[in-house]
């Protein structure tokens, strides 16, 4: 390896340790890039993380407009027991929630994960390092985001996992999100905030599946973290334990629909959910139409009283090689029997990937609370530009 590049990885990877969010997949590449299944571009059998080979040749060859998509851009290629990746985002965001301080800026690192499997035969040990990220700290410099990188690290995923070939039955025990939904990058989504899948709320489990070209079905068993453990194993989100079973099958390769559903149990509530997922990929058009609805009953323990909730959301994405351009609708209701609870959502995406390793990113999105068409009601906006680079 050059000594420049070693330069490079080195100052990469202490950027990386800067702040983070959770990585996750863009689901509007499966069909558009002509790979049928989340898991062929993943080491996760569900998608998301760590890129495999297969992932990294496609970001060359079919997502972005050119380059080499291999790891450090193809100066240096990791033995075959071992796979490595990172992801930095760099945001600036304006909020506005109404009120004399709105609206709001902040410029800060978003995310910094660091990736590592190591295999043998067909087992694999998958960790992914970073540290939580901290919008506005009380020192915004470089110099004051560092001083704490040590204290804010977390280990969001850490699991062993025995897949003895790309399709077919795998199991894996250990940190990792539960297979289900529609595997947003932007945590900000009702179909991740309100089903049990938010920003640091990954479980332990234990995960079973069976997957093919057309068809493939997740069982986990999870058990929430408790907060006694280490800062470094640390979640956030209701301390349940339950299960979730999601299962998709795909149609001509233009096609899915999924079906899912979860359990989840605490001390004082329990919620019960289950609902589909659908995927169409126009390709006349270039369109990939995305849509996920979930319906929720949140009952409080020891007592009769509790709450029937609604979470969708149904969105289309332009995909061309280089660029995508999606809008969005979403839908909350936290209580299905009170009107005012409703939540709605706008949104508008734009990613521009100019080059393997480098994605520009632009999302507007606009929130009102209430009844559909109803006055009033906190309207709030937001607008964030991500630079995102993975080595």
């Amino acid at each position: 390896m050059r000594s420049g590049s070693c330069v490079l990885a080195g100052a990469l990877g202490l950027a990386l340790l800067a702040a983070s969010q959770r990585a996750q997949a863009y689901p509007q590449f499966q069909f558009s890039s002509g790979t049928t299944r989340c898991g062929q571009c993943h080491y996760s059998p569900s998608g998301g993380g760590l890129l495999s080979s297969w992932g990294r040749d496609e970001s060359g060859d079919t997502i972005s407009l050119g380059g080499d998509g291999s790891f450090l851009h193809g100066l240096w290629a990791p033995p075959a027991w071992l796979a490595l990746g990172a992801d930095l985002r760099l945001a600036a965001l304006t909020n506005d929630v109404g009120g004399a301080e709105s609206p709001d800026s902040a410029f800060f690192p978003m995310q910094g994960d660091l990736y590592a499997r190591i295999a043998h035969e067909a087992f694999s040990l998958n960790v992914t390092v970073g540290a939580r990220g901290v919008v506005r700290p009380p020192d915004p410099s470089l110099a004051g985001r560092s001083t704490d990188v040590v204290d804010r690290l977390i280990s969001r995923e850490h699991y062993l996992m025995w897949r003895p070939s790309a399709t077919g039955a795998y199991l894996r025990a250990g940190r990792f999100p539960v297979p289900y939904g529609i595997r947003f990058v932007e945590h900000i989504f009702f179909v991740r905030r309100y089903t049990g899948f938010n920003l640091y709320e990954e479980t332990y489990n234990l995960s079973g599946g069976y997957l093919t070209d057309d068809w493939e079905v997740h069982a986990t068993a999870f058990l929430h973290i408790s907060s006694s453990l280490p800062d470094f194993l640390g979640a956030s989100g209701a301390p349940e334990n339950g299960g979730a079973l999601m299962g998709e099958y795909r149609f001509n390769r233009m096609a899915a629909l999924g079906l899912q559903t979860r359990i989840g149990i605490a001390s004082e509530e329990a919620r019960y959910q289950g609902g589909a997922v659908g995927k169409l990929w126009l390709e006349p058009a270039r369109l990939l139409l995305l849509g996920e609805a979930d319906f929720i009953r949140q009952q409080l323990s020891g007592a009769s009283a509790g709450q029937n909730q609604f979470v969708s959301y149904l969105g289309a994405t332009y995909v061309i090689r280089g660029m995508m351009v999606g809008v969005a609708y979403e839908r909350f209701q936290e209580n299905l029997g009170v009107a005012a609870t409703g939540r709605n959502a706008y949104d508008i995406e734009l990613n521009i990937l100019p080059w393997a390793h480098f994605e520009l990113n632009l999302l507007g999105r606009y929130q009102r609370q209430g009844a559909p068409g109803a006055a009033g009601g906190n309207p709030a906006a937001l607008g964030m530009l991500q630079l995102h680079y993975y080595l």
